[in-house]
């Protein structure tokens, strides 16, 4: 869907903006609500937790920090979510899918639950506790244009609330197997705007060769970028040596002899961490990236040291 002007209204029905949200666009049924997990009683309280719908519980890996969610669904959000409270620890956040005229059937639940986490294990953004989508449910070809249109309100209202769980870190990046080694495509950055992907730049030096783009979320270096797995003395003792090897547990790095690669596209709140793992030392990424002319990330943004 091309992207285009929209009204979403999020509405507080305690009051507070720490608490239950409930997201949906004005010209649509669908509603999203977030619940945090200290507010579920309150949220069990609610006429809605009686519906239909799918939902997504949100939290993070304990031991290696990796955002993770869990997508299923319901006949019935209150018997369902308070099994969940009792059995999943991770989870700290639920988004909770529903109709508001409540036409959401449980067979709707069931191509919309596929769907949800096919797209979630493509966009490898949380670690999945599902593990794979299964087989596609049987669903009436008209059902099934239903569900992609509803599953198209659910996607933004999913990212407007700040979980952008459906949405690669590139959209039009082709997704590359793992198993083998990445190819790095270091020729000539593709002919995309800035305003679809983001600004392409590149980490050179010898032993290094990395490619990123830098894109409203941050910086996202792409998969088969490499550089030196030996680190200097000072950059072993550095905060960013430990981050480092977070990274390879997570399989996002992989060690190849002298190398270290991206295995996968990966995000980066700002451009340094990017660059630092590739180079093995300490660096301002702001001025290790550089487009194709050699301007550094900072000049093409414009950016005052």
């Amino acid at each position: 869907m091309m992207p285009h002007p929209q009204t979403i209204q999020i509405f507080l029905p305690g009051g507070d903006p720490q608490g239950i949200r409930v997201a949906s666009i004005t010209t649509r049924i669908l509603q999203v609500i977030e619940v945090p997990r200290i507010c579920l009683s309150a949220f069990l309280a609610m006429p809605e937790a009686d519906y239909v719908g799918v939902y997504a519980l949100l939290g993070e890996n304990e031991e290696t920090s990796v955002p993770k969610a869990y997508i299923g669904q319901t006949g019935n959000f209150r018997t369902r979510l308070k099994q969940h409270s009792e059995k999943k620890d991770f989870w700290n956040r639920a988004l909770i899918s529903l109709s508001m005229t409540q036409s959401l059937t449980v067979t709707h639940a069931y191509y919309l639950e596929w769907l949800a986490i096919g797209k979630a294990a493509r966009a490898e953004r949380f670690e999945l506790e599902n593990g794979t989508a299964g087989s596609k449910p049987h669903t009436p070809p008209a059902m099934e244009a239903e569900c992609r249109e509803v599953f198209e309100t659910l996607d933004i209202l999913f990212t407007t609330l700040g979980y952008p769980l459906f949405e690669p870190l590139l959209r039009s990046r082709r997704q590359t197997s793992t198993d083998a080694t990445p190819v790095f495509e270091a020729a000539e950055p593709s002919n995309i705007s800035s305003d679809e992907e983001g600004v392409t730049v590149y980490c050179l030096a010898p032993g290094v060769e990395g490619q990123a783009r830098y894109t409203e979320e941050g910086l996202v270096v792409l998969s088969g970028s490499y550089g030196r797995s030996e680190v200097s003395d000072s950059f072993s003792r550095h905060n960013y040596y430990r981050k480092r090897q977070n990274l390879i547990d997570q399989g996002a790095l992989r060690i190849d002899g002298s190398r270290i690669v991206y295995t996968r596209d990966t995000l980066f709140k700002s451009p340094s961490p990017g660059a630092v793992y590739l180079l093995g030392r300490s660096a301002n990424g702001w001025f290790e990236w550089k487009d194709r002319t050699g301007r550094s990330l900072a000049d093409v943004m414009e950016r005052k040291q």
